[in-house]
């Protein structure tokens, strides 16, 4: 079994027979702005044969205007009703109606100036179109608003990891606690594998 965030400090390799299809069938992917939820939720789809649901486009509807918090709620645990899923999303997704249907939880708790970067970088290669995984309408463009997205990647990193950890602290959903760049390829070089 894995161990849970506060038992471990890197890296926690599983071995072939903890990872079965069945503890991944419903994954979830938490991380701060920037830590790559959305590319690892994509290869893990992928990987695994599983739909992904992006909690951006439940929560967004068009010009970047948020869907109320009801029913951004309501629509996730609705979606989690189905078998087989990779939900990616920030702290906010860690509720108990979802926890209760996850089978496995990857954290990426990827450094600051990293996350910052990508940001950036992310914001730069959709500059003027909407990212594939927002609803339509939902364009990149630099402005205040982007800079309060790129200012809370760096400073928002001790409470989004303090969120995500008092969400699992006592939930006994298996968690890995992914760091760096490296340890990712290596978790999912480790699903890949036959």
């Amino acid at each position: 079994m894995t161990q849970k965030p506060s038992d471990f400090g890197g890296l926690c390799f599983l071995g072939a027979d903890q990872i079965s299809r069945n503890l991944m069938c419903r994954v979830v992917v938490v991380g701060a702005n920037g830590a790559g939820k959305t590319w690892l939720a994509q290869r893990l789809g992928y990987i695994l044969g599983a739909p992904v649901i992006h909690k951006d486009a439940l929560a967004l509807t068009a010009h970047w205007h948020q869907r109320s918090r009801e029913d951004v709620h309501a629509a996730l645990v609705d979606k989690v009703s189905d078998e087989g899923w990779i939900l990616e999303g920030g702290p906010s997704i860690l509720v108990q109606p979802i926890l209760d249907r996850t089978t496995f939880v990857i954290w990426l708790d990827i450094p600051a100036p990293l996350r910052a970067w990508r940001v950036f970088c992310r914001s730069a290669r959709y500059l003027g179109r909407t990212r594939p995984e927002h609803p339509v309408n939902n364009r990149d463009w630099p402005g205040p608003r982007q800079a309060r997205f790129l200012w809370r990647s760096l400073t928002a990193g001790p409470r989004f990891r303090s969120a995500v950890a008092d969400a699992l602290k006592t939930d006994p959903t298996p968690v890995i606690r992914l760091r760096t760049p490296h340890d990712v390829k290596a978790f999912l070089d480790q699903i890949a594998s036959p």
